[in-house]
């Protein structure tokens, strides 16, 4: 942004409007980045305690799932699935 374009901006009174937006945005994505992380962290330890620790690459799969009712299904699954072996298969 230039600075002739800010100092219209915050003339007319839309710099804070602007900067507080972005705040709540970037709030809500970090609240979601941490919901992801954990909801991931939680079938990785539903799985280890059922079986063992799931090789690493099963756990960068399970880590980037971006999406919560995917991961929710997934934590199901966790916890009815035979094996490690075919919750795998999940990413296949």
């Amino acid at each position: 942004m230039t600075p002739q374009l800010v100092e219209i901006l915050n003339k007319h009174g839309l710099i804070e409007p602007m900067i507080n937006k972005a705040k709540i945005e970037a709030r809500l994505e970090g609240k979601l980045e941490g919901q992801l992380e954990g909801k991931a962290n939680d079938i990785i330890n539903v799985l280890a305690a059922r079986f063992e620790a799931p090789p690493k690459k099963l756990q960068n799969q399970i880590k980037s799932v971006k999406n919560i009712e995917k991961l929710d299904e997934l934590i199901k699954f966790a916890g009815t699935c035979v094996s490690i072996g075919e919750f795998s298969t999940a990413f296949n």
